[in-house]
């Protein structure tokens, strides 16, 4: 048996891989590259053909390993594709991949590649494809390999038939099953990735590149697309497949076939340091891509309050922000010398725990659990939730001293009134789930000061995951950071973490219920709101008359994405109209449905200001 197997993985971009005695990273057309990436090999060293990368793509790499690696196996993955060494079959989309978020070691312990378990598996067998693609399950339109060639729109059935008359002269033993290959069997394999014995592939590459070679030189692929030019990588493809069924048939050796993943995220995690050498004021704010015209609405509002005497080193944490609401936001920070802005991808931080969301609520709430582990070069910063504005200098927050502490926050008096009985099942939830001493001592996670020094002394990241995976927690995140972090809680005055009056009840119908203390408290805070929290479902960038609304539409205007939130807000609407119509439409026209689908009308038209009023004077009559 044995353990001289080297397996590459071709690299095009700049992307993590695990450390592993059997993977070899290899940067493909680095010839071409102005980067060259390093702790791995080039495929312009050597006898090469990094140069052709853009029409040959992953098999300059095979091209380099044949030429100058030296193996008894020799295999061949993507950056974002692997095989798979699972004892059983996992789930998998129709193009058989296994699909994966991110590329993290709980992914590679659930695909199995360790290392002893692959050396095992990889000498039972002379060749190791991946599982074959059935085209109609794809399509319905696609019935064999020639199908799926020539209905991709940069592909052409000349290619297809010149690569098939080039093995009819060079290698007739091979075009029998070449042309029932083509043209009749029901499924292909895919990707260029295999892992193969010495002697076979060999065998295979001197095959593979003679007749790519001499495909190069009767077709013209001058006028090809960018996609139509990496035609000796998808050619590559085919003949693989042609191999492999040749040499299933000749039974002289031994096969099998795994299943291949497909990683979505395999950049390599930035490490983040302070940006600023002294007066740095770290701001941590999670989002998605669709909130990217609100955090705007933040972030200006932390730009118009902010000293000159401060740095703000702001960090947004996302998985799916896209490049153009990057370069707007960055846009927005401008010329300002005190202002840096970056972003994070915390996710793989999160891999492999299923992690409960409900209603409003994204994985994104999440994301803060994983900070002190993931700026292990800070000991305190500043969470802030995106559904607010400041209206003042987060600076002042900022120097909460917490040292003792976990985090500092503030009172939530909706909590509490829920808990006396506004939601019936509240009581009971917080009583026997999260056993809190003093369940009016909750506080309301939007605003934080962490101390993340003093929570890495406590807590691993493993720890308060296992605690967040455990069960569903009503409040989420919040619900678990009140349960870890209870007795070391500094609280902040509710200044900063002012919850808006939602749907107009919260004041009224539920911190009405909280004990008085806290319901004075917030009602103070309404006075002087330093922060503006905007939780619950009714968004002010949908209900423009909402409490404290006007405060946001001020800074929303000014930001780069003012008509889109406008655009968002009239669908909103109109699909509410819609709805209501549907209903009016399919009642009884009697007194009492008469009322509610009025003022359901009327909600969704003129807001619940008017709402109030409509059925206070249905009821007067």
């Amino acid at each position: 048996m044995t353990e001289n197997i080297k397996i590459f993985i071709s690299c095009h971009k700049k992307c993590y891989i695990p450390k592993h005695e059997l993977l070899v990273p290899i940067q493909v057309g680095s010839v071409l590259s102005n980067k060259r990436f390093a702790n791995m090999l080039h495929d312009d060293e050597g006898d090469n053909i990094s140069e052709k990368n853009k029409s040959y793509c992953e098999l300059t790499a095979q091209y380099w390993a044949w030429k100058n690696a030296e193996a008894d196996y020799y295999g061949f993955f993507h950056y974002r594709r692997y095989m798979s060494f699972a004892d059983k079959t996992l789930d998998h989309n129709l193009f058989e991949d296994v699909e994966m978020e991110y590329l993290t070691d709980n992914a590679l312990e659930k695909l199995n590649l360790d290392k002893d378990v692959m050396v095992q598996k990889i000498n039972q067998y002379d060749i190791i494809a991946t599982t074959p693609v059935y085209l109609n399950r794809l399509n319905k339109i696609l019935h064999t390999n020639f199908d799926q060639y020539v209905k991709t729109p940069y592909q052409y059935k000349e290619d297809l038939e010149v690569l098939l008359d080039i093995i009819k002269d060079k290698y007739p033993e091979y075009y029998k099953i070449a042309y029932e290959y083509i043209y009749k069997l029901p499924y292909g394999y895919y990707c260029n990735m295999f892992i193969m014995k010495k002697e076979l592939f060999m065998e295979y590459s001197e095959w593979l590149f003679d007749i790519l070679e001499e495909h190069e030189r009767r077709r013209d692929y001058s006028d090809y697309s960018i996609e139509g030019y990496r035609i000796s990588g998808f050619l590559a493809e085919r003949l693989f497949g042609i191999y492999y069924e040749y040499i299933k048939r000749q039974k002289k050796h031994k096969t099998c076939e795994l299943q291949r993943t497909l990683f979505q995220n395999v950049d390599v995690p930035d490490e983040i340091k302070p940006a600023f050498g002294h007066n740095n004021v770290p701001i941590i704010i999670a989002t998605n891509d669709y909130y990217a015209p609100y955090i705007s609405t933040l972030l200006l509002s932390i730009k118009v309050t902010a000293s000159e005497q401060n740095n703000y080193d702001i960090i947004i944490l996302s998985h799916d922000i896209i490049a153009d609401n990057k370069k707007k936001l960055l846009d927005m920070i401008g010329e300002k010398t005190n202002f840096s802005l970056r972003f994070a991808d915390p996710g793989a931080f999160l891999d492999g725990y299923k992690l409960f969301t409900r209603g409003h609520f994204s994985v994104e709430t999440y994301y803060r659990l994983v900070l002190p582990e993931m700026l292990k070069d800070y000991d305190k910063v500043l969470y802030i939730d995106v559904d607010m504005v400041t209206t003042a200098d987060l600076a002042e927050l900022y120097v909460t001293d917490v040292k003792g502490y976990l985090l500092a926050a503030a009172y939530d008096p909706d909590t509490a009134g829920l808990y006396n009985g506004y939601q019936p099942d509240k009581k009971e939830y917080m009583d026997k789930e999260l056993a809190l001493d003093n369940p009016y001592h909750y506080f309301q996670a939007g605003t934080l000061v962490m101390n993340l020094e003093e929570f890495r002394k406590t807590y691993t990241t493993e720890q308060i995951l296992d605690v967040a995976a455990s069960k569903e927690w009503q409040l989420l995140d919040q619900d678990i950071l009140n349960k870890l972090c209870e007795h070391k809680v500094k609280i902040l005055d509710m200044s900063w973490n002012v919850m808006y009056d939602y749907g107009h009840v919260r004041i009224n119908q539920i911190i009405k219920l909280a004990p008085r203390w806290l319901n004075e408290m917030y009602m103070e805070a309404r006075k002087h709101p330093k922060i503006i929290h905007y939780a619950g479902p009714e968004k002010p960038w949908l209900f423009p008359e909402g409490d404290f609304a006007d405060v946001f539409w001020e800074y929303a205007k000014q930001t780069p994405y003012y008509e889109v939130m406008l655009y968002r807000m009239a669908c909103f609407a109109a699909n509410r109209i819609n709805e209501v119509n549907d209903v009016y439409k399919s009642v009884d026209r009697n007194k009492s449905y008469n009322i509610v689908v009025r003022t359901l009308r009327c909600l969704v038209l003129y807001g619940p200001i008017h709402m109030f009023k409509e059925i206070k004077r249905e009821l007067s009559k």
